[in-house]
């Protein structure tokens, strides 16, 4: 397997880092999310003058999935591609292998120089890269978003209906394996992690009470709301509505699953079933497709149930091109609300003040449910429960998100304040890389 790299790029970056005698920071970008976060980090990084190597791990391939690179203005500063594909365990394998030639190239590059791997949130690549590194080379990671824990009620059977709003009264448990293998590998991440920024307080003390050493974990906010900040001061060349003219009518709930956990023939039936139920009472909907949605459609053939679905009045798009098309719609006077499994997103839509409905039994982000209450979960158990979930929140929205202004729990300058720990963490981090041989 052959990696990409850039070799002018890297050796500037090490050239820097020689010339300052200090550590390289490699920010890894793996999914979406990591163009969208990582960017604020990336630019605050250049404006504090440090050295910074920016690699893909390729885990995201689509070209519609990684134009945030372009959007963000970082797509050029990448300058390493590992170019891990196929499936987790495929990737897997060629994550280990491109570790091993990656620690080999940077000791023939630079020998006096430490590199130290920034890695993001909890994807495949946050969780095995870290681990390779700290087998080839005996250095820990940076963990951005670190101490995110899946939390939800115990139980579910009782809480149909109107007593779905009990779910903020109720005793909430960690469910350890969701969302999969997502629940894991920010578990994974953390332990072969030397700085833990951790979005909150509640995520700070989830780490505490795992063992992490105070001195070892800083607080810093959310990079979700840098971008969402920065990407709401500037519009797309052609809006949403240019795109989708149909949007431009009515009030539209914005639906989009793409968890794995979601992808089972079960839940796709019940989901489908729910959603063209309040289609034919006349509700709006806009369900957009996910790679993941699109592929389990084709394995489990509901093909004819997406058709009821559109035939009951259902519109399905394609991935929406931009993500400045996204917050263009939710903050728009047609969205009505957001029915959604995605994590990023219940800290995106807090940070805009957008109302949101989350399609799992737990979170990550408990935050958004519990303490600004922009946000409810609504699992998808059976096709009366989210048909349940949903006609409350469009019946009741004062009762489902009962502040007029939620509480915004993600900071700003977060980017800012994290080049600021890594600054900090510079002198503390060892000046060279051992090849652990015969392990």
């Amino acid at each position: 397997m052959a990696l990409n790299i850039q070799h002018d790029k890297v050796k500037a970056v090490f050239s820097d880092a020689e010339r300052n005698n200090r550590p390289v920071f490699m920010i890894v970008i793996a999914t979406k999310p990591c163009y969208v976060k990582l960017a604020s980090l990336i630019h605050a990084c250049d404006a504090q003058n440090m050295s910074t190597l920016v690699i893909e791990s390729g885990q995201h391939y689509d070209a519609v999935l990684t134009e945030a690179g372009a959007l963000f203005d970082i797509a050029d500063k990448v300058a390493i591609n590992l170019n891990v594909a196929g499936s987790m365990l495929s990737k897997a394998a060629d994550m280990a292998l491109a570790i091993e030639q990656l620690a080999h190239y940077f000791v023939e590059l630079a020998p006096n120089t430490c590199v130290v791997p920034v890695v993001s949130g909890d994807t495949l690549t946050s969780n095995l890269l870290p681990q390779y590194w700290y087998l080839a080379t005996g250095i820990r990671a940076v963990h951005v978003e670190a101490g995110l824990r899946s939390m939800g009620p115990s139980c579910w059977r009782s809480l149909r209906g109107e007593a779905l709003l009990s779910q903020r009264q109720c005793d909430w448990m960690w469910y350890r394996d969701m969302p999969f293998p997502e629940g894991v590998d920010t578990v994974l991440t953390s332990c072969v992690s030397d700085l833990l920024l951790a979005p909150l307080e509640r995520n700070r003390q989830a780490l505490l009470k795992e063992g992490y050493l105070p001195e070892n974990i800083d607080t810093v906010g959310s990079l979700s709301a840098d971008a969402v900040t920065l990407q709401s001061q500037s519009k797309p060349k052609q809006t949403i509505y240019d795109c989708y003219p149909e949007l431009a009518n009515g009030k539209w709930i914005r639906v989009d699953i793409h968890r794995r956990e979601n992808l089972t023939k079960p839940i796709l039936t019940a989901l489908l079933n729910a959603l063209t139920q309040l289609a034919t009472e006349q509700i709006q909907i806009v369900f957009v497709k996910y790679n993941a949605f699109i592929n389990a459609v084709a394995r489990y053939q509901l093909q004819s149930l997406v058709s009821k679905a559109s035939e009951a009045g259902v519109v399905f798009h394609e991935l929406w091109p931009s993500y400045q098309h996204v917050l263009e719609f939710v903050t728009g006077a047609h969205c009505r609300f957001v029915y959604s499994d995605s994590g990023g997103l219940q800290e995106e839509l807090n940070t805009l003040g957008v109302p949101m409905l989350t399609c799992r039994a737990n979170t990550d982000r408990p935050e958004t449910v519990l303490d600004s209450q922009s946000n409810l979960l609504v699992p998808p158990l059976d096709q009366a429960f989210i048909y349940s979930g949903l006609k409350l929140a469009i019946d009741n929205p004062q009762k489902v998100w009962p502040r007029h202004v939620a509480q915004k729990l993600y900071g700003e300058n977060v980017g800012q304040t994290i080049a600021a720990s890594l600054c900090r963490y510079q002198s503390k981090v060892k000046r060279h890389i051992d090849i652990l041989e015969g392990y």
